[in-house]
């Protein structure tokens, strides 16, 4: 029987050493991977390129760590034109393409925007607005 009582003492032993030797804290990592995700709207449905208008809200978002860049298409070799975002004048780009919103970091924004296309009346053409992650 001293046997099986020197086995059970050994036992105790080994784990009240276990148990003291076990850590405080412990850290758990969790990773993951988003996919990139940016989107822009116009809620204007209809604007005049012959006077001044107001084109509504622009509703950005873009959770692209880097940043994103939203761009105004419209009508190329224009000289005159130009679009207001939040007040601030851009003058629209003769390349056809105008660079009207950047972020350099990932952002959900709204902006006011209106249209004066000014000597270039009636010119503009089609507006569409495009949001590129950087």
């Amino acid at each position: 029987m001293r046997f099986p009582m020197i086995l059970a003492a050994a036992f105790t032993t080994l784990a009240a050493t276990t148990a003291s030797a076990a850590p405080a804290s412990y850290e758990l990592r969790l990773e993951g991977h988003v996919p990139v995700i940016c989107r822009v709207s116009l809620d204007a449905t209809t604007a005049s390129s012959a006077e001044p208008t107001d084109l509504g809200r622009m509703t950005e978002f873009c959770n692209s760590a880097s940043g994103y860049e939203v761009r105004l298409t419209h009508a190329q070799g224009l000289s005159d034109a130009a679009v207001y975002v939040d007040g601030q004048k851009i003058q629209l780009s003769s390349t056809g393409v105008t660079l009207i919103s950047r972020s350099s970091t990932a952002a959900s924004q709204s902006h006011s925007l209106r249209l004066d296309p000014g000597a270039d009346a009636g010119q503009v053409g089609d507006l569409s607005v495009n949001i590129t992650a950087l």
